[in-house]
């Protein structure tokens, strides 16, 4: 072979061999409020709840908060849906409640992974009206407020980090980013 073949082919070979080890070591899960691979606290595992994985399992206090925190995410989601219909697509409620469906998914993925049933949205009951885009901005912040102080009692029975990590991730998206838009919209 002549020289230039030879550096060809050597560097597709080069090429080839990073893209085999990217493939292996490179993590391809995406991250919605915190990704609970590699994490777990007093027997959360570090397997990151994977097939053949041992987790040590929720007490029934973090089972039972887990199901309430997807639930109060379902419920503001729904009261931003609720917003949606009666006004329009109006911000901050179009971002904010897909926000919302993140929380949940996040949270859901934490249930899948210890075993726990994943609760249906219940809908909202009873239905809400807003006769205006500042009583439903008042709403907004009324859910969000609701939404960090489940958190602050949550973290007081649970031991799992990951749990903890996603309920901080939450609670912060609450008060540091959907608490002052609801605040300030009108």
């Amino acid at each position: 072979m002549n020289t230039i073949t030879k550096r060809i082919f050597g560097g597709l070979t080069a090429v080839v061999i990073l893209a085999l080890a990217l493939a292996v070591f490179v993590p391809t899960e995406s991250v919605l409020a915190a990704s609970s691979t590699g994490r777990g606290g007093p027997g959360g595992g570090t397997g990151g709840g994977a097939v053949g994985t041992a987790v040590t399992p929720l007490t029934q206090a973090e089972k039972d908060g887990l199901q309430a925190a997807i639930l109060e995410e379902y419920k503001a989601y729904n009261i931003y849906q609720a917003a949606i219909q009666q006004l329009g697509a109006q911000y901050p409620f179009s971002t904010i409640s897909r926000s919302e469906l993140q929380h949940v998914s996040a949270l859901s993925k934490l249930a899948v992974k210890y075993g726990v049933t994943v609760p249906a949205n219940p809908g909202l009951s009873p239905s809400l009206s807003f006769g205006t885009l500042q009583a439903a901005c008042q709403m907004g912040v009324f859910a969000e407020t609701e939404d960090a102080q489940l958190y602050d009692q949550l973290k007081t029975v649970t031991t799992h980090t990951d749990l903890i990590q996603v309920y901080n991730n939450l609670q912060s998206a609450s008060l540091k980013s959907h608490l002052p838009a609801f605040q300030t919209c009108d």
